[in-house]
C-alpha cells in the first residue's frame, strides 16, 4: 500500500477510527466536576436519593377509586389466565395419557 501524497490527507484506517471513537465516547462520559473541584451535588449516594426523592413527588398517584378498578381489572385478568392455563393443561395431560395408553398397550 502507498503512502498518501503530501498535499492530500491521510485517510483514517477502520482501527484508527474505531480508537479516536472510543476516546470521544470515554471524554464524553466523564462526569463534570464543579468548579471548585469536589463532586457535584448530584452525584454519589446521596444525590441519587435526593433525585429519587424528587422524581417520586413528581409521580401523579392513583386515588382510591382509580386504584380500586386497576386492582379489579388485574385480579379479573389473573383469574381469566389461570383458567386458560388450567384448560391447555388438562387437555395436554389427558392428551399425553392417551398417548401413553396407546404405545403401551
Amino acid at each position: 500500500m502507498a503512502d498518501a501524497p503530501d498535499n492530500e490527507p491521510r485517510r483514517e484506517s477502520r482501527q484508527e477510527r474505531k480508537e479516536r471513537r472510543a476516546r470521544e465516547r470515554a471524554q464524553r462520559a466523564r462526569p463534570a466536576k464543579s468548579q471548585s473541584g469536589a463532586p457535584s451535588d448530584r452525584s454519589g449516594l446521596t444525590g441519587f436519593i435526593r433525585e429519587c426523592w424528587a422524581e417520586l413527588k413528581r409521580v401523579q398517584w392513583p386515588d382510591r377509586p382509580q386504584l380500586v378498578q386497576a386492582t379489579a381489572v388485574v385480579l379479573i385478568a389473573c383469574f381469566v389466565v389461570g383458567l386458560y392455563l388450567y384448560g391447555l393443561d388438562t387437555v395436554f395431560s389427558r392428551v399425553a395419557g392417551w398417548l401413553i395408553n396407546q404405545q403401551a398397550g
